[in-house]
């Protein structure tokens, strides 16, 4: 018995420095650098515009600017999509809530989406930031005060510059944010041979389980995607969480998250992790009292989407108490003016 516990306390020491010596320990870095000024708003997004076109984004992809003033609004709203996404991810509550208060909206498109999968495998997460930062620097342009709705990656994004540039932002709306995996194998990315071995295992591109070609959602996501695509979602939470952003959030947050019981729940993103990245928020002292987390029962992980069932009055109604109380802006009753899209 003493020469077998022997064994496996070698088994177990040559494991484990197998695994350290494994490790990616280091965090990619990130700094922010606009290489390019803008004299208003209008020209930074006929700019944006002309990427998306030199690119081949597919039509309804592109970043979209929803107007209901040429000056700025009282309340402008920064949509930050997620992984693989898109606008449309969020449009069909998020244009009814812009309506709600005739804010001026912006939808990013980040760098990588809304073309082909071969991009979203080449575009670091360094990319994704720096234009979502440039986009809520430009959006300030929009309204006297920037709320900034994010889903699922787009919250984790939303989280870091929440916590970067409280002075920008006056409330932060995230729709199942992704701070971690739901499956932890997928923490195989952590290591080397984390790819070469997912690549051994499963090929190189992670098939959707839906693939019917007549899916019309299909043209708005990358139903399909490479895992080496997943390295740069690991990489951006590594970094987020180096950063320690979650902690220094101090505007309101209002946090949705579908969970309706142990089996029936967000299955692409981590509830416990939100829950606990929402706790984080909570513990900074200085943290807004007006702080929400929000379960929500008939959902998805896509909340906000013409294409998911969900609850969507109810995500409504919650988002417009919730801008009301942070803000201070009361919805629009009079007379509504039709948005210039």
């Amino acid at each position: 018995m003493k020469t077998i516990g022997k064994w496996l306390i070698a088994i177990l020491l040559i494991l484990t420095s197998f695994l350290a010596s494994t490790f990616i320990w280091q965090v990619g870095d990130y700094t922010y650098n606009q290489t390019e000024s803008f004299p208003n708003f209008d020209e930074y997004y006929k700019k944006e515009l002309e990427i998306s076109k030199q690119e081949n984004t597919r039509p309804d992809n592109e970043e979209k600017l929803v107007r209901y003033s040429p000056d700025k609004t009282p309340l402008a709203i920064l949509y930050i999509h997620g992984f693989g996404a898109s606008r449309m991810e969020g449009e069909e509550v998020v244009n009814q809530v812009a309506e709600t208060f005739q804010s001026n909206l912006y939808y990013v498109r980040l760098p990588g989406h809304g073309t082909n999968v071969e991009d979203h495998k080449n575009t670091e997460f360094q990319k994704y930031l720096s234009d979502a930062e440039t986009a809520l620097i430009m959006s300030q342009q929009l309204g006297e005060k920037v709320i900034i709705i994010g889903t699922s990656m787009g919250g984790l994004i939303t989280s870091y510059l929440a916590g970067k540039h409280p002075d920008k932002v006056a409330a932060v709306i995230l729709a199942s944010p992704f701070y971690d995996f739901p499956d932890p194998t997928a923490n195989v990315f952590r290591f080397t041979w984390g790819k070469s071995l997912i690549h051994m295992v499963m090929g190189e591109i992670r098939k959707s389980n839906e693939q019917d070609a007549k899916n019309e959602s299909y043209k708005y996501w990358y139903r399909d995607q490479y895992f080496d695509a997943i390295q740069h979602i690991m990489n951006l939470k590594r970094f987020v969480e180096k950063e320690d952003s979650l902690s220094k959030i101090e505007d309101p947050v209002l946090l949705f998250y579908f969970f309706k019981s142990e089996a029936i729940q967000d299955r692409s993103a981590s509830v416990k992790a939100m829950l606990a990245s929402f706790d984080k928020i909570q513990n900074n002292p200085n943290h807004s009292p007006l702080n929400k987390a929000v379960k929500v029962e008939d959902g998805d992980h896509v909340l906000l989407s013409k294409f998911v069932k969900t609850d969507k009055p109810f995500l409504y109604k919650e988002m417009v108490e919730f801008i009301t109380q942070t803000t201070g802006i009361e919805p629009n009753k009079a007379g509504s003016k039709k948005a210039k899209r």
